[in-house]
């Protein structure tokens, strides 16, 4: 099957070499036309910035792949959904995935500082960076910045995602789609700036050529950071192209690739205080101007990250009922990890750890993890169709899918303590990158078939079925060929819903699922009794209630219960100084409410509420403090209200604002410590002018006009501590865009 891969990624590669220069010739001869259409990416002025939208336009209409083997409608599939569309991302100033995961309430923060890969929470779970996201239906590594100026829209599925995804984490899916060949010519240019200097130019250009049987989609990005922290610079660049050919017989055929250089210093996280000097950090410090960077030194070198995808697919249409499609894709991620990490504090009466001392003394390690390399190929085959037996028609999907993962890294990384700095008045420390700390070599392989059933019985009752099979293989060796751990396992993860129409436009369902987990107990007999131990796979499990009502002025309300258990891998302390990592000793319990409402309350205002709310509990622990309690960094509610006001006598000028609420979320297990509730509003202005031969876009921002102070995310780490980040200070921002 490697072998296979290589030769896809290939001929994928010469493809586009090939079409990349058929499409730069046939943009010299095509014709200026200023695109009307969604496809030539224009966006929704009726709508605000950050407002879900979908492919469609209209929110009771849009669509995704993201829920199944074939797309369906959100409106009317048994599953919770947000399309986030990325041009409307840019109107608000998106630019990362933090601020992507603002724009629906269910979806919130983890770890997502600046120069450094991000992670989501959905539901208040954690997703797996190499897991839970996918790149057009495909599996993907979000182990690399997310880059938006080639993305069509982003899909999340809020929930279990055992029948679309097999092995992965039950907080939900992210699907980014990818901007594909427009069918009338598309020029558009864009450039804006931040107060601190942030620029960003990039272009996108579209259409065919050859009688329309080709087509093309080109982005391009450059990007000089200075974000909201000091001494924080970075610099980005990008470059996408995507090409099609309409083959006969209702075929086509695609192909993309995608690269993308970062480099930026990033910011470490803050931590609770050790006010007694007890050797526990239990004070939560005041809201510390942010644009404070410990990660300040003379020696401070950018993260870096270089990542490359390429992608081939095939669909023909067999018969009215019938279709089928192929998809491969390779996938290489480079990083250099680099960082004075500030992380415990032995400059107090007693060590501290985690946490930092209580005048603010922190211990500083220089870390150093070079040239870590990763990669992921993929290959999936879907076939869909209709049938009709008796009385009830059926939409079937099969689909197969092979995964290989792999991690490797430089034979040693650097971890080394150089002395103690204060979050108040850092201090200037020798640097120690001499790398003496092992590493682990990863690899994992999968094969899945999936089977999806829709029965549907007349116009007003469904049922929904829905399994996927998944053979995991995984194996790791520690750099030195110590170590090394193999094994095998497979599960079944089902899926059913069953959803009935009670009225025009409404609709309502009942559906119930599991998921799996699975791990090896840490290869290291120093800390592990049964070190290496291959673990029972943990299964998850959904029970949701929904309902959704298709406005008649196109607008969209849903509402959805949901009840997730989920059991942890949680270690023990027996007599001795080793740990023993036991399956299904920690379970927490997610119940929640999500209330979400989109629709044309007048002719010029448009209006997008939602919020979440969340009883996330410690349900099982071998910790017995535990019980109970709410888990840690989750809120108790999510909010969003945004508006957007076509001004009244002031064509194509439009005025969107937008404010989020946060409840409290625990910072530690007894939940003693807590982040306060927060609120922030944010507002822009775009203006949309047309001359003769050019179409402009004009846009300014404010993103926390009032600018409050407040830590917005404690993400907890595996080792039990939590860090802290504040938010982002008030910032402005302009931007232009251009299409001719």
């Amino acid at each position: 099957m490697a072998h296979s891969l290589k030769s896809i990624q290939n001929i994928a590669f010469v493809l586009v070499v090939i079409r990349l220069c058929c499409a730069l010739v046939g943009m010299v001869s095509l014709p200026s036309v200023w695109a009307q259409n969604s496809n030539a990416g224009d966006t929704n002025t009726s709508l605000p910035a950050v407002v879900v939208t979908g492919k469609a336009g209209a929110p009771g209409q849009e669509t995704a792949l993201i829920g199944g083997i074939s797309e369906a409608s959100v409106a009317t599939t048994p599953l919770s959904i947000s399309v986030i569309r990325a041009e409307n991302l840019r109107q608000a100033g998106a630019g990362n995935l933090s601020n992507v995961l603002r724009a629906d309430s269910s979806s919130t923060d983890f770890y997502n500082t600046i120069g450094f890969i991000e992670s989501a929470q959905i539901r208040g779970f954690l997703l797996d960076n190499s897991l839970n996201f996918r790149r057009d239906g495909l599996p993907t590594s979000n182990y690399a910045p997310l880059v938006l100026e080639n993305k069509e829209s982003i899909e999340i599925l809020k929930g279990l995602s055992g029948v679309q995804a097999g092995t992965s984490t039950p907080g939900g899916l992210i699907n980014y789609t990818i901007k594909r060949p427009t069918n009338t010519a598309l020029r558009e240019i864009f450039a804006g700036i931040s107060e601190r200097g942030t620029t960003l130019l990039s272009t996108d250009l579209g259409g065919r050529f050859g009688d329309a049987v080709f087509g093309y989609r080109l982005n391009a990005a450059l990007e000089n950071r200075r974000p909201m922290a000091d001494q924080a610079p970075g610099k980005r660049s990008f470059l996408s192209a995507a090409f099609d050919v309409r083959l006969p017989a209702d075929s086509l055929l695609e192909t993309e690739f995608e690269l993308s250089n970062t480099q930026q210093i990033s910011v470490p996280g803050f931590g609770l205080l050790d006010k007694n000097a007890d050797g526990t950090a239990e004070t939560l410090p005041a809201p510390i101007n942010p644009r404070v960077n410990l990660n300040n030194q003379p020696w401070s070198l950018p993260f870096e990250s270089r990542s490359r995808v390429i992608s081939l697919g095939f669909k023909q249409t067999l018969s009215n009922a019938w279709r089928y499609s192929l998809q491969a894709s390779n996938q290489k991620i480079r990083t250099n990890d680099r960082l004075a990490f500030p992380d415990g504090c032995g400059n107090g009466p007693s060590y501290v750890y985690p946490g930092f001392c209580g005048n603010g003394d922190a211990d500083v390690y220089d870390y150093r993890s070079e040239n870590e390399r990763r990669s992921l190929q993929a290959l999936q085959a879907k076939l869909q169709g209709n049938i009709s037996t008796a009385w009830v028609k059926h939409e079937l999907g099969l689909s197969f899918t092979q995964t290989r993962y792999a991690e490797r890294f430089e034979p040693n990384q650097a971890y080394n303590y150089v002395g103690y700095t204060n979050i108040y008045a850092p201090l200037v420390l020798p640097a120690d990158p001499i790398p003496r700390d092992k590493n682990t070599l990863r690899d994992s392989h999968t094969k899945e078939i999936a089977l999806t059933d829709v029965m549907r019985f007349g116009e007003k009752w469904s049922l929904w079925l829905g399994a996927r099979h998944t053979q995991l293989n995984r194996s790791s060796i520690r750099t030195d060929g110590s170590r090394g751990v193999a094994y095998s396992q497979r599960f079944t993860t089902p899926w059913a819903a069953i959803a009935y129409v009670p009225w025009q436009g409404g609709y309502v369902y009942v559906s119930a699922g599991s998921g799996v987990e699975s791990e090896v107990v840490p290869n290291r007999p120093d800390q592990f009794a049964n070190y290496g131990e291959v673990l029972p796979a943990l299964r998850s499990h959904q029970q949701e209630i929904g309902f959704k009502q298709v406005l008649d002025d196109a607008g969209l309300f849903s509402a959805t219960f949901f009840n997730i258990s989920k059991p942890f891998f949680a270690d023990t302390l027996p007599g001795s100084d080793q740990n023993i990592r036991l399956a299904g000793g920690r379970e927490a319990r997610h119940r929640g409410l999500e209330l979400g409402w989109r629709s044309n309350i007048l002719p010029s205002l448009n209006l997008q509420a939602q919020i979440m709310f969340l009883d996330a509990r410690i349900t099982k622990s071998l910790d017995m403090t535990e019980l109970g309690r709410r888990a840690r960094n989750v809120p108790a509610y999510n909010a969003s209200l945004a508006t957007s006001w076509a001004v009244p006598g002031m064509q194509g000028l439009t005025w969107t604002n937008r404010l989020a609420l946060t409840g409290k979320k625990a910072v530690n297990s007894d939940n003693s410590i807590q982040l306060a509730a927060s609120t922030q509003w944010d507002s822009y202005i775009h203006w949309r002018q047309q001359l003769p031969t050019l179409g402009l876009t004009w846009r300014a921002g404010i993103d926390n006009v009032l600018d409050r102070r407040y830590w917005k995310d404690a993400p907890t780490q595996y080792w039990g501590g939590s860090y802290l980040f504040p938010a982002q200070p008030r910032t402005f921002r302009v931007s232009v865009q251009m299409r001719f």
